[in-house]
């Protein structure tokens, strides 16, 4: 969980830079659309850096299985 809220901490600063320069133009609502986009990405963010992590404990595990044979 704390990995999920500085991934969201991190997209959001990063959406509401996009959004100054910018992307107010483009949308209506600043807010909404800051944290709904913040929140997709920090969802899309922790999802795969959970992926790596299982991928690495994996290969940590075939690596153990191989030596044994």
């Amino acid at each position: 969980m704390k990995s999920f809220l500085e991934t969201f901490v991190i997209s959001l600063i990063l959406c509401f830079i996009f959004l100054f320069f910018g992307g107010a133009f483009i949308f209506g609502n600043i807010w909404a659309i800051l944290i709904f986009v913040s929140f997709i990405m920090a969802i899309l963010i922790t999802a795969f850096s959970h992926q790596e992590t299982k991928i690495l404990e994996l290969e940590e595990r075939i690596r153990a299985l191989e030596s044994k044979n």
